[in-house]
């Protein structure tokens, strides 16, 4: 009888950043929704034109993409460097990046439909998201 080996979508590395992508935007679009729900004077989402549920797609959308496509990078650090990173260090990285890129999607209020009150604002949510995908993905890392 041929020995059958059961399939997991993480073990393919095509589909693996696909993956990635879909749990970093359902993680950005709790975060970014919970924080336009309870503190709506700092962090706004739709506009006139924008509705509040599509502000909210391609303001996460565009910040997951962004955390997606920063894991190659980070990897090649990691090559050049000779070790794995840290799980602090990959939490140092991202604070990084979500700072820059909330604050770059709020630049974008008028085609996104997302602002925030201040920078302050994005360090909030930059340190809040930070945490947040770093669970998620541990918990994702853990499924492999």
């Amino acid at each position: 009888m041929a020995k059958t080996k059961s399939f997991s979508p993480l073990k393919n590395p095509g589909i693996v950043l696909v993956v990635t992508f879909f749990v970093l935007w359902t993680v950005n679009a709790l975060i970014v929704y919970l924080s336009s729900r309870y503190f709506p004077r700092a962090v706004v989402l739709g506009t006139a034109n924008i509705t509040p549920g599509w502000a909210l797609i391609h303001a996460v959308g565009t910040l997951a993409l962004l955390n997606t496509f920063a894991i190659p990078f980070v990897r090649e650090i990691e090559r050049v460097k000779g070790r794995r990173l840290t799980a602090k260090e990959w939490m140092v990285k991202y604070f990084i990046l979500n700072f820059v890129a909330v604050w770059a999607i709020a630049r974008l209020a008028d085609n996104l439909g997302f602002g925030i009150s201040s920078w302050r604002v994005a360090f909030v949510l930059a340190l809040v998201l930070d945490f947040a995908q770093g669970a998620a993905m541990m918990k994702l890392e853990k499924l492999k």
